[in-house]
């Protein structure tokens, strides 16, 4: 991570918090997976998309939140969310300069990080001491802290869930950590609602693009919000332009955005229960040996 491509330096020579995608890399964006290890697998059997990894002409782009389940009643369950880490660290290892992981606001273990009562970011700390040790546990949270913010290419912009309100530019967000208040924006923030007087608006996003000198209407992707609990992607999300919501811990359905031709498109996939039987062939996700993730 100390050495990820397509992230220029920020002040103090750490990997800055955006990354810069070549325009020839297909997306497969995928958003909130949230430890549905299935979901992850199901993508990648999907279209191609692993072949694409593997030739060198597509990447993986998650959007944040990979881990700690948000199911009532596997809240504190922390097995798959090991399993999901552990299969992105694979992933990361064969195709470093192909698959990439936005930071969430679930990717931590902050006592802010919590669901219906329970501190899941302090449980899966506990869980990484107690399952791995001392030493990897830490090694994940400095993993956390090297994650990127933002994603841009030559037609689309990606975070895990908000554009900055505040304004901003392409040098704040490479030097990101001098900006707490805008790392706060982009993986906490939410469309305004009646409930939420200070969520992003439309004039938000058109000021996104243009900090970023991406042209008027540039796809903006986000994951974070659940509209409803029937969709696993929303185009035009709040009746805005070019704004799009992915979501991918629902088990009926997982969605991506990708490139066919010159265009984003959304592609969903029905849910399957693919890991037992990758188990049962054998093939399921390594355990790291050593401590470091």
């Amino acid at each position: 991570m100390k050495k990820e491509p397509y992230r220029a330096p920020d002040s103090k020579g750490r990997p800055g918090g955006l990354l810069s995608l070549p325009g020839r890399l297909t997306p497969i964006m995928v958003g909130d997976l949230h430890a549905r290890v299935d979901n992850l697998l199901v993508l990648l059997s999907q279209n191609g998309f692993l072949d694409g990894l593997e030739r060198g002409s597509a990447a993986l782009l998650i959007l944040g939140d990979a881990v700690l389940p948000n199911t009532e009643g596997e809240l504190e369950d922390m097995e798959g969310s090991f399993l999901m880490m552990d299969l992105i660290f694979r992933l990361k290892v064969t195709f470093p300069d192909r698959v990439f992981y936005l930071r969430g606001n679930h990717d931590s273990f902050s006592a802010d990080v919590a669901k219906s009562g329970i501190p899941q970011g302090l449980l899966w700390a506990r869980a990484l001491r107690e399952g791995r040790g001392k030493a990897y546990a830490a090694a994940m949270g400095q993993f956390y802290e090297q994650f990127p913010y933002v994603a841009v290419s030559s037609d689309f912009v990606a975070c895990h869930a908000a554009p900055a309100r505040s304004k901003i530019t392409r040098d704040m967000l490479v030097d990101i950590c001098r900006y707490p208040g805008l790392i706060v924006e982009l993986i906490s923030n939410r469309m305004r609602r009646p409930n939420r007087p200070a969520g992003y608006t439309n004039g938000d996003l058109k000021r996104f693009r243009k900090a970023l000198d991406l042209p008027p209407g540039t796809p903006v992707i986000v994951g974070h919000t659940l509209l409803d609990h029937i969709n696993t992607f929303w185009l035009d999300a709040g009746g805005f332009h070019g704004h799009h919501i992915l979501y991918g811990s629902l088990p009926e359905w997982i969605a991506t955005l990708t490139r066919i031709g010159d265009h984003l498109v959304p592609l969903s996939y029905p849910g399957e229960s693919l890991l037992p039987l990758i188990n049962a062939m054998g093939e399921g996700p390594d355990v790291p040996e050593s401590d470091d993730p």
